[in-house]
């Protein structure tokens, strides 16, 4: 996964970058990503971040600037070596986010402690997103939190978004799946889809009318999935069965 997010970044120059230049570690993230990404945690300026999926630590750069305190789960135990030096106000969890973040959620709100913003970028199956967000919005916020949800324009990923019923969270009072549109790749990615930010807000108060799950750029979507890698190997799935019934 890793391998596919550094050609990513190599498909879409980040130079010159004006407003990233406190922002020196790898970043696997396109500009306009990362101008939201930036955008927002300047608007909320954290008490409590939680970042789930580390990597080389770009985004967290930007949490740790931004936040108060900042937990950063990852399943690689060299990040602690790696970069736990370089951020003064981050503890890292080395493990399944799966385990960690219902018994972290737990102890936060034991201790009164509010978490205002999250990201989600660690297991990009559609298993994996499904289940950080469930164990995420199991939180009760005491003020907002905001939910950023990488590569939202990979349909495995995206499909792991729609999963969770939203609606029956009362404290879910928005979700756009499209709140940064992601990237096609023609080349160098095989035509596969990557990239983009979902935001999820959560409110103390709870929410009193449907809600409604944005979508904005689902006809960017819908053109790039039947262009792409991923709708062909759905096709090719789906075909198979019919292809063993003729070979009998």
């Amino acid at each position: 996964m890793n391998h596919y997010k550094d050609l990513l970044i190599t498909s879409d120059t980040n130079t010159p970058a004006f407003t990233e230049s406190d922002f020196p570690l790898d970043w696997s993230m396109t500009r306009n990503e990362r101008y939201g990404f930036i955008h927002v945690l300047q608007h909320i300026k954290p008490k409590i971040s939680i970042e789930i999926g580390t990597y080389n630590g770009g985004s967290l750069q930007v949490i740790s600037k931004y936040s108060e305190k900042v937990y950063a789960i990852d399943t690689d135990p060299t990040i602690v070596e790696r970069l736990g030096s370089k951020f003064k106000n981050v503890e890292f969890l080395i493990g399944d986010s799966k385990a960690i973040v219902p018994q972290l959620i737990q102890d936060l709100q034991a201790k009164g402690d509010s978490i205002e913003f999250a990201l989600i970028d660690g297991d990009h199956s559609s298993e994996g997103v499904a289940a950080d967000i469930k164990n995420l919005l199991d939180y009760k916020p005491v003020k907002s939190l905001h939910i950023l949800l990488h590569d939202s324009f990979n349909p495995r990923c995206r499909k792991g978004m729609k999963i969770y019923n939203y609606n029956n969270n009362k404290q879910v009072h928005y979700v756009e799946l499209d709140f940064i549109s992601g990237v096609f790749n023609p080349d160098n990615l095989n035509r596969q889809m990557w990239g983009g930010l979902a935001l999820i807000i959560m409110l103390a108060e709870k929410r009193s009318t449907q809600l409604q799950i944005h979508q904005s750029q689902l006809k960017l979507y819908n053109i790039a999935y039947k262009h792409s890698i991923h709708f062909m190997k759905n096709t090719l799935s789906f075909l198979k069965p019919i292809v063993r019934l003729f070979r009998k």
